[in-house]
C-alpha cells in the first residue's frame, strides 16, 4: 500500500500534510481550528465520537481506567497523527478515555464527513490505514515497557516522546499529571524526576518541564523509545 508524498500543505498536522493540493481543497472547508486545554478530556470510554482530531501542536493521550479510579496511557498523540481511528472501522465510540496532555491547538473534522472519506478510496484513507498500524505498534510497545522497563526507562521514554510531539524543550507538565500518566504515585514521580533534575537533563519549575540535555535522557531511556519512533519516522520516510 504505496502513497506518494506531494508538495507540503499548511495543515499543521504531519497526515494531512501528505495530501495533495486537490485533496487539501476538498477537505479544508470541514477542518475547523479548535484550541486543546491542558486536562480538557475529549473522549469518556464509549462516549460517542463526533468528531476526529488531527493535532498541530498539542499532545493528546490515551488512558485507560481500573473500577478503583487508577489509570495509565496506553498511547499519546501528536502532529504525527489523530484521534477518531475507530471511525476507520466503522466504529462510532471512543475505546477508552482520551485527555490532553499538552495544551494546544488541532484541526477537528466532523465524524460523518470523515466517514464519508474513509467510503472511498482516497490517500487519507489509504494513509491512515497505514497510521494506525504504527499507532497499534505504539500501543503494543508501551504494555511491555510498562510491565518489564524501570519507572526511570518509563519516565524517560514519556520525556522524550513528548518533547518530539510539541517540538519544543518546554512543555507544561505537572507532577500529579505525569504520576497519572505512568500510572504510579506522585511521589514515586518526584523520587524519578529529582535525580534527572540534579544531573542537569531535566529543569522541572511551576506546572513546566523543560529537556536540558537530550542525549542524556536518550542514554537512560529504554528500547521502547527508538522502536516506536522508529515506526512513525519510517511511516513518514517510505510513504
Amino acid at each position: 500500500m504505496a502513497i506518494s508524498r506531494l508538495s507540503p500543505t499548511p495543515f499543521g498536522n504531519r497526515l494531512l500534510d501528505f495530501l495533495g493540493e486537490n485533496d487539501y481543497r476538498r477537505l479544508q472547508p470541514h477542518l475547523e481550528l479548535v484550541s486543546l486545554d491542558f486536562k480538557q478530556t475529549l473522549y469518556e470510554p464509549r462516549s460517542l465520537m463526533h468528531y476526529a482530531y488531527f493535532p498541530r501542536d498539542g499532545v493528546i493521550s490515551m488512558l485507560t481506567s481500573m473500577e478503583n479510579g487508577s489509570g495509565i496511557e496506553l498511547a499519546s498523540i501528536g502532529r504525527e497523527g489523530m484521534v477518531g481511528l475507530g471511525l476507520l472501522f466503522g466504529g462510532e465510540k471512543a475505546p477508552a478515555r482520551i485527555m490532553v496532555q499538552v495544551p494546544g491547538t488541532a484541526l477537528r473534522m466532523k465524524g460523518n464527513i470523515l466517514r464519508d472519506e474513509l467510503s472511498r478510496d482516497t490517500p487519507l484513507r489509504r494513509l491512515l490505514f497505514l497510521y494506525e498500524r504504527a499507532f497499534l505498534k505504539q500501543i503494543m510497545q508501551s504494555v511491555a515497557c510498562n510491565g518489564l522497563h524501570s519507572l526511570l526507562q518509563r519516565c524517560c521514554r514519556w520525556l522524550l516522546m513528548t518533547r518530539d510531539r510539541v517540538d519544543s524543550d518546554w512543555f507544561v507538565m505537572t507532577h500529579e499529571f505525569l504520576a497519572e500518566m505512568l500510572g504510579v504515585r506522585r511521589s514515586s514521580v518526584s523520587e524519578v524526576l529529582e535525580p534527572l533534575q540534579k544531573k542537569g537533563l531535566i529543569h522541572c519549575q511551576r506546572g513546566k518541564i523543560q529537556i536540558l540535555n537530550r542525549k542524556g535522557l536518550e542514554n537512560l531511556v529504554c528500547e521502547c523509545y527508538r522502536s516506536v519512533h522508529g515506526e512513525f519516522e519510517r511511516l513518514f520516510a517510505e510513504h
